[in-house]
């Protein structure tokens, strides 16, 4: 299962690879367009992984980029843990809130894409320059804000889920970033500063 699966994309690359696939997304819009667009076999549901709850089982649960999002992280965690069968996994990832673009700064649209850390400014200014430079979007970025997390804290909520950490990779240059810059996959191999100048981190999790 892909939570937040958006438009498909990932399910269809593991379609392809003869997985059986079912995505879960917020959007009714994005669903649509992955079920008319994207993903032939793949079953698709309207729903939200903060409430939604399933008798089915599966041996690998991702969450890619979408729990920096949520308001209530730990009920995700605990409601992706129950979808797991016995041996499975779910695969995480997200910017930590504190590295460069951890703001999701990169996908605006004026000059403040360009400002690593801004979005570690106190709220009420960096509200300020959304207004008046951004222009839009200006409260889904807020929310960004709001909803953010740091790797320290998502250990934490793993802890509370009571979910293990199997594996965790770091990265100074993330495989979302490589692939959209052209550049090369670079992990972040140090304790030192992780908060800061790790683009991404992926877990491993399992019951």
């Amino acid at each position: 299962m892909d939570v937040g699966c958006g438009e498909g994309g990932v399910l269809s690359a593991f379609e392809q690879q003869g997985y059986s696939c079912t995505g879960l997304e917020y959007s009714a819009d994005r669903m649509e367009y992955a079920r008319n667009e994207t993903v032939g076999n793949s079953r698709i549901i309207l729903g939200d992984i903060q409430k939604y709850q399933s008798s089915e089982k599966y041996n690998v649960v991702l969450l890619l980029d979408v729990i920096e999002h949520l308001a209530d992280k730990t009920t995700a965690l605990r409601n992706m843990k129950e979808l797991l069968e016995p041996g499975g996994i779910v695969i995480v990832s997200f910017p930590p809130f504190r590295s460069p673009f951890g703001g999701h700064q990169q996908v605006m649209q004026s000059k403040l894409k360009y400002f690593v850390f801004v979005h570690l400014l106190p709220k009420s200014l960096y509200g300020w320059l959304l207004r008046k430079v951004e222009k839009q979007n200006v409260e889904k970025h807020l929310s960004n804000y709001d909803t953010g997390l740091t790797i320290k804290q998502f250990e934490k909520l793993v802890q509370q889920a009571d979910l293990k950490i199997v594996k965790k990779e770091m990265y100074l240059v993330r495989p979302r970033q490589a692939f959209r810059f052209h550049l090369k996959i670079r992990k972040y191999r140090l304790s030192l500063l992780q908060e800061f100048f790790s683009s991404g981190v992926v877990y491993i999790l399992s019951r």
